[in-house]
């Protein structure tokens, strides 16, 4: 079941993207880092590839139709506030960016929107999961940062997918539903990861925010209290490394993670 959710994960993506990607060269084009414009919103494929699939996922018995429900629910929301950011989006960049803006100017950014939809997004979820007050909030800054921490690595081509492939790789050893959950996504990710580190098209906000989601919503069922904790300031700590001192930075310094971040991506 799993093999075929992700076979036709593919075969959508192949389908929808050529007719998206016309679209976006002719409506939505965006610099990159190199300030090359190249068209943006290539995350739209997730959303679209999750809900196509949708139907399928209530076929497989081991899998709680809430949970389903509740992250087609939670993607969708996700997906109205990485296209507000990015049609509407600002220079402000990283989360004290948003705090300033919000101290000095009294208005949220549209990345401030986002962290505080991503909170409210992981409160949802920590609902659902039925847990303790205390486990609740971290389950919800788990979300809220995920989904953050892949809007911070999308600096470079093919980077924010790269992580969600390697997430989803260790989702493997994860329950049944995680994998099969992860696995619309994932097909969508390996079809789009090419044209991304090559430099054709881009995730787009919408893009990265939503791979973000997809790891946040699993990371909250990994293990006890003691490892969402663990969980929660490794999150953190990217937060501060993204906010401080920039993981492009981090990356070049490092020469093993410079050789997987440059793997595949178009050279000049």
């Amino acid at each position: 079941m799993i093999l075929v959710v992700f076979i036709i994960s593919l075969l959508v993506t192949y389908l929808i993207l050529p007719p998206l990607l016309a679209l976006l060269r002719s409506n939505f084009l965006r610099q990159n880092f190199k300030g090359k414009k190249i068209p943006s919103g290539l995350g739209l494929l997730f959303i679209v590839t999750y809900l196509m699939l949708f139907p399928l996922l209530f076929f497989y018995p081991r899998v709680d139709p809430l949970m389903i429900l509740l992250k087609g629910f939670l993607l969708g929301v996700i997906a109205l506030v990485g296209i507000a950011d990015d049609f509407m989006g600002d220079m402000s960049r990283g989360f004290k960016g948003h705090v300033k803006v919000f101290l000095k100017e009294k208005r949220f950014t549209s990345g401030g929107l986002k962290a505080v939809v991503g909170l409210l997004s992981g409160i949802i979820l920590g609902l659902y999961i039925g847990s303790s007050v205390i486990e609740l909030a971290i389950n919800a800054l788990i979300f809220a940062f995920s989904v953050n921490l892949f809007n911070l690595m999308d600096v470079r081509p093919g980077r924010s997918l790269k992580l969600y492939i390697i997430f989803s790789l260790l989702f493997i050893w994860g329950s049944e539903q995680i994998v099969l959950l992860s696995v619309p996504i994932l097909g969508a990710a390996v079809r789009i990861l090419p044209l991304d580190l090559n430099e054709e098209g881009m995730l787009g906000d919408i893009g990265s925010n939503l791979l973000g989601a997809s790891v946040g919503f699993f990371l909250v069922f990994l293990g006890e209290l003691p490892i969402k904790i663990f969980l929660l300031s490794a999150l953190i700590l990217f937060q501060w490394v993204g906010d401080q001192i920039s993981f492009s930075r981090v990356i070049e310094g490092n020469r093993t993670l410079r050789y997987l971040d440059n793997l595949g991506r178009k050279q000049i």
